[in-house]
């Protein structure tokens, strides 16, 4: 399995696309393109790679996260996966994007609802499910046991964490999650990619991560 990341929108978001290189297969992970360069090379990493997108999987709903689902679920023709706790967020996401001074078109609603313990499929690989709110009410992450590798979306950053001053944030929460969730399922040597900034590990936020000491 390969990882190709690309930061978009005003927000520099950590969009990335997760494929199997023997088959082809592959999912964007928040495929928040926003300017038509960013969209352009979304197309080129795309084709230069031969990736068969396959499936959309939301890690929250936040509008940074978003900005692109129409663009890619109507270039792409798959479903969009993800947590139905955020849908507030994926509806009022116009609204909040004036806020911001950012236009945007309505997103689409998720089309496939994931829970905790659930898995996908991405060839030959599974990614299982986690419930992480605090960030956000569906903030949920990916796990891929085989390759080591957590997609977090904004649940943990490294020596950081998420916000927890928007609607429906928790600050406890989202502490629980990762202290007594996320790290609970995984070991010291998994790689945390992000929704922002660079990618990190377990053993270094355990070890270094003040808001987790």
């Amino acid at each position: 399995m390969k990882v190709i990341k690309f930061p978009v929108n005003p927000f520099q978001m950590n969009s990335y696309i997760y494929y199997d290189e023997k088959t082809g297969d592959g999912v964007i992970f928040d495929p928040a393109v926003y300017f038509p360069e960013e969209k352009d090379k979304l197309e080129e990493i795309i084709i230069k790679n031969n990736i068969n997108i396959k499936k959309i999987l939301l890690t929250h709903g936040h509008i940074d996260h978003i900005l692109g689902n129409k663009y890619s679920k109507d270039r792409f023709k798959v479903d969009i996966y993800g947590n139905d706790k955020d849908n507030f967020l994926i509806e009022n996401a116009v609204t909040q994007g004036k806020l911001y001074g950012i236009e945007m078109e309505e997103s689409p609603s998720i089309d496939v609802i994931l829970n905790e313990g659930d898995k996908i499929d991405i060839a030959d690989t599974e990614l299982r499910i986690i419930h992480t709110p605090g960030h956000s009410p569906g903030s949920i992450c990916y796990i891929d046991d085989n390759n080591k590798i957590v997609f977090c979306g904004d649940v943990v950053f490294r020596e950081s964490i998420g916000r927890t001053d928007l609607p429906g944030g928790d600050y406890n929460l989202l502490i629980s999650s990762i202290k007594d969730k996320l790290f609970k399922e995984v070991k010291e040597d998994y790689i945390l990619l992000p929704g922002h900034m660079e990618e990190t590990n377990v053993g270094h936020e355990i070890k270094y991560n003040p808001f987790l000491n």
